[in-house]
């Protein structure tokens, strides 16, 4: 037998407009200034329909801005850079995002100081996508693509580092020709070619 939620089942065109009410106040008034009373009224809901999908303003904005890396499937093209420009492209789009430059000076702040909200990032988010990546890598250092005492870890590291330290840090930009010269410098590295 199975077990039906109880009450009434969602309705995604009330998610979708929270998520764009979300996106569009977070261009309009950064992340400090994002009210979830503000995203409600956009949004056409009360309140309490807000908090009962998003209890905080940062779950929102994850929800609303980040993550959408994880709907995609990872590139499966049997060449390690093709790969990586190809899901680094995902990255890139988010990161790049208006919403995104709104969001992450806020959330890495916030971040800081709540570490239980950290935790629930690492845990909900990064780590799932560091998992992804990760296999990709090994996929690749089984094909002879990587040596095999490469720390995957610290690049994925330096993926992710250098796009937020661009986005957050350095407000430089982060697109697509910028994504594919980093995987170049990251599976090349600074080693004159051959």
């Amino acid at each position: 037998m199975v077990r039906r939620p109880r009450g009434r089942p969602r309705d995604p065109a009330i998610d979708d407009a929270i998520l764009r009410a979300a996106r569009r106040l977070l261009v309009r008034s950064g992340y400090a200034g994002l009210a979830m009373e503000a995203v409600a009224a956009a949004a056409g809901i009360s309140k309490p329909t807000l908090y009962l999908r998003y209890p905080t303003k940062a779950a929102l904005v994850l929800d609303a801005v980040f993550g959408k890396t994880k709907a995609q499937p990872m590139p499966t093209n049997s060449d390690l850079v093709a790969d990586l420009r190809e899901a680094y492209s995902w990255a890139v789009d988010e990161f790049s995002a208006p919403e995104a430059r709104a969001a992450l000076p806020g959330l890495l702040a916030e971040m800081a100081a709540v570490p239980e909200l950290a935790r629930r990032v690492n845990l909900h988010v990064v780590d799932s996508e560091y998992a992804r990546v990760r296999d990709m890598l090994e996929q690749a250092r089984a094909r002879g693509e990587i040596r095999a005492d490469a720390d995957l870890m610290l690049a994925i590291d330096a993926f992710v580092g250098t796009a937020l330290a661009r986005v957050a840090l350095f407000d430089r930009p982060v697109d697509q020709d910028f994504g594919a010269r980093l995987v170049d410098l990251l599976v090349h590295g600074l080693a004159p070619r051959a």
